[in-house]
């Protein structure tokens, strides 16, 4: 079973990467830069990602198991992330720099949820999959926009709490729970095109991935001793971690495979946009996305097969 699972994932994984790979060459052929996923990233994360989530959520059956689910993913997503914050916080001590510091915490404790573990949950588990990771995907934002910046930015930002709510990764959670729990009769004019809408997000998200691939330095990547580090805690020890946990506490099913995929994802590719935006070190910020990213290709199918027979 462990094996046929492992095929299985490893094969929806590489082909998301074959997709990046369509962004990486567009890059080196200047057809479409990193200078123009910018504001691709802008459309995602504002526009199509919302969508797809509130479509998710309006199309999911409402069954006493998923309302449970919804519940217990929103436990696994927040202590993941606090246990991912407790491990950065020892691993990446005093020692470091405040600015490296805040960057290896960063690249630590939040993966590539949105643009990574939501296409792969789809793939691999289908809409449940996304339903359980859009849970994740609102409690990242909500830890991004304060302890994120926070370390990012070398304890230096100012933590703006309207984005705790009003961002949109969060609303549309919000927007998509009354829409779960009322099941709403939504039109099909509406509904069709949210549908269509969405359905851009896997393609789109892991082409514009491809042309930040494209941009690193690869020998920097390879040589940096602190970047390996990153990215075991990362790929490897949180996931694993959390992975018996939820065994411990009974997650079971596509609850915790979705969880998993989430906690294994690679570092979030924000983490170089973050760093640039404070004026900490952009370079160090893509080159630890840019390696966990590779690894990842090896440690996620791995890691979600293991979620499916322990």
């Amino acid at each position: 079973m462990f094996i046929d699972n492992l095929k299985t994932i490893a094969l929806q994984v590489l082909i998301l990467y074959l997709i990046a790979a369509v962004g990486f060459a567009a890059d080196k052929a200047k057809v479409f830069c990193k200078a123009d996923s910018k504001r691709v990233i802008d459309l995602l994360f504002n526009i199509v990602l919302p969508i797809t989530v509130i479509h998710t959520f309006m199309n999911m059956e409402y069954t006493a198991e998923h309302v449970r689910g919804l519940f217990a993913a929103f436990l696994c997503a927040a202590a993941t992330h606090a246990f991912g914050i407790a491990v950065a916080a020892v691993v990446f001590g005093r020692r470091f720099p405040v600015m490296k510091r805040g960057i290896y915490r960063y690249a630590t404790v939040f993966s590539n949820a949105a643009f990574l573990a939501l296409p792969l949950a789809k793939s691999v588990i289908g809409d449940e999959g996304v339903f359980y990771s859009s849970v994740y995907v609102g409690a990242f934002n909500v830890l991004a926009f304060t302890y994120g910046i926070y370390e990012i930015s070398g304890h230096k930002a100012k933590i703006d709490f309207k984005k705790l709510i009003l961002n949109p990764g969060s609303v549309s959670v919000l927007i998509g729970v009354p829409l779960f729990l009322l099941q709403l009769d939504i039109p099909y004019f509406i509904s069709r095109p949210m549908e269509l809408v969405g359905s851009i997000n896997s393609p789109l998200a892991m082409i514009v991935f491809g042309t930040f691939l494209a941009n690193s330095d690869f020998k920097q990547i390879i040589v940096k001793k602190e970047l390996y580090l990153v990215s075991f805690l990362r790929l490897v020890f949180i996931p694993v971690c959390m992975l018996g946990l939820f065994r411990l506490c009974g997650v079971g099913g596509d609850l915790r495979a979705a969880m998993t995929i989430s906690a294994c994802a690679p570092t979030a590719t924000n983490t170089a946009m973050y760093a640039a935006k404070y004026d900490n070190d952009a370079e160090l910020g893509s080159e630890a996305a840019a390696q966990s990213s590779l690894l990842s290709v090896i440690t996620m199918p791995l890691i979600v097969a293991l979620a499916y027979v322990i």
